[in-house]
């Protein structure tokens, strides 16, 4: 899609150059046209203000400070008085509702290193931090507005479930390359259930509700896999699977995908049911080196390098393939896919029937930000290189339709959006929230 036209309405009368002099007005009627003038003046003016633009709402941030977003809450980590050398750090995290911007909470943690994600349930935050320059992370659970520690683990945060009261933390050894699995009580912090990842295996987890994996994949190279519920650690589901000759040397790798556990390496994939690990079918299409995301009503094997292979679920049958494309995202009943330099400069957004791969149009220059909404449509981005102007926009893949709901300006380029706000940091480093309304 090429420039996007912007109706401003229709123009009625005659424009200011056609209007022909007027005859001179007697003397007498001077003053009651000045006093009409002043009257239309005000009126005016107030119109003008009421329908004018809303601006976004500003909140205070400085040059350093790091920005999180999330559907309902910013979050603004900024340093706290210690000197920078100081082996413990006090970081100040400002808590705001979204979309709205009011201030909730200021809450005070200490740290060793930096902050890389923020998040909050109910009176309690959430923090991540590097503890050391080699890779070891923790997290910490404030009470909200406060200094008070809650608990304090040496994992990063992966997963919240607030129903259960659970956090589900992940620990990385930089040193031997191990992985260690947690479900903490959210409350206090005390180990529910703990996993060590076999060596050497693979873990991921699957089976998302509301944005909390309920299952953990384990799988060695011998071919043995279990299933375990990360609410409770319970293992609910284990079974053998033919080892390939070469998982012992390049690994094996699993992915998941909806109801199917996606097991593979050197020599193709084999999907098994997550309930039971039924064997369900075989493809030739190789994981390694790959990486593997839902696409509406089908499975996108992507390539680190670039290029998708688009799978049946029911069969593994290849659907249809492209060299071109690097990423997708869903939007309702299509495809919202790009990809990187072509003949003919950077392949545009285009929209894709994720049965058959027809494109269905493209967006042009627009980027996608933040998720799909309700209805299908999602938000677009547009900025010149060196310029710092973004529109935004609402793009439909239905229609093809673009609806610019207005320009975020004097931005540095860091721009977040969920459904309801654009989020920006400015040039001045403080934070802009502009409503996705119009």
């Amino acid at each position: 899609m090429g420039d996007v036209l912007i109706d401003l309405g229709e123009q009625h009368g005659r424009l200011p150059s056609d209007i022909e002099a007027s005859p001179r007005r007697p003397h007498s009627f001077r003053a009651t046209l000045a006093a009409l003038s002043v009257v239309l003046l005000i009126g005016l003016s107030g119109a003008a203000a009421e329908l004018g633009p809303v601006g976004p709402v500003i909140v205070p941030a400085r040059l350093g400070d790091n920005m999180f977003v999330e559907q309902s809450r910013l979050y603004i980590v900024s340093a706290g008085p210690e000197p920078r050398e100081a082996a413990v750090k006090t970081k100040i995290v400002s808590m705001y509702a979204l979309p709205g911007g009011e201030l909730l909470a200021l809450t005070r943690v200490a740290v060793t290193g930096a902050v890389v994600q923020v998040t909050s349930v109910a009176e309690t935050v959430l923090v991540s931090y590097q503890v050391d320059t080699i890779g070891a992370e923790a997290t910490v659970a404030l009470v909200a507005g406060t200094d008070r520690v809650r608990w304090r683990a040496p994992a990063r945060l992966f997963g919240i479930s607030p129903a259960d009261g659970l956090a589900l933390l992940r620990e990385s050894s930089p040193r031997y390359g191990d992985q260690h699995w947690y479900g903490l009580d959210l409350a206090t912090g005390r180990t529910r259930w703990s996993l060590a990842e076999p060596l050497p295996g693979f873990t991921t987890e699957a089976g998302y509700t509301d944005g909390f994996p309920h299952r953990l994949i384990t799988a060695t190279t011998t071919g043995h896999i279990e299933v375990r519920d990360t609410v409770t650690g319970t293992l609910v589901h284990q079974g053998d699977v033919t080892a390939r000759p070469g998982w012992s040397r390049r690994g094996i790798t699993v992915w998941p995908s909806d109801d199917l556990v996606l097991v593979g390496g050197l020599g193709g994939i084999t999907a098994y049911t997550l309930t039971g690990l039924s064997p369900r079918w075989h493809s030739t299409v190789e994981l390694a080196g790959h990486w593997v995301q839902e696409c509406v009503d089908a499975i996108c094997v992507f390539g680190y390098r670039g290029g998708v292979q688009v799978l049946d679920p029911g069969t593994g049958r290849v659907r249809w393939a492209a060299d071109r494309w690097t990423m997708a995202a869903e939007a309702g009943p299509y495809l919202l896919v790009s990809g990187g330099e072509g003949l003919e400069g950077r392949y545009p957004l285009a929209v894709v029937e994720p049965r058959t791969g027809v494109v269905h149009g493209d967006f042009g220059a627009w980027r996608i930000a933040g998720p799909a909404r309700a209805d299908g449509t999602v938000v677009g981005l547009r900025q010149r290189i060196g310029d710092d102007v973004v529109f935004y926009a609402l793009l439909d893949p239905a229609t093809l339709a673009v609806r610019v709901l207005g320009t975020a300006t004097t931005v540095s380029g860091d721009c977040r959006a969920t459904t309801d706000v654009l989020v920006c940091r400015r040039i001045d480093a403080t934070v802009a929230i502009w409503p996705l309304t119009g």
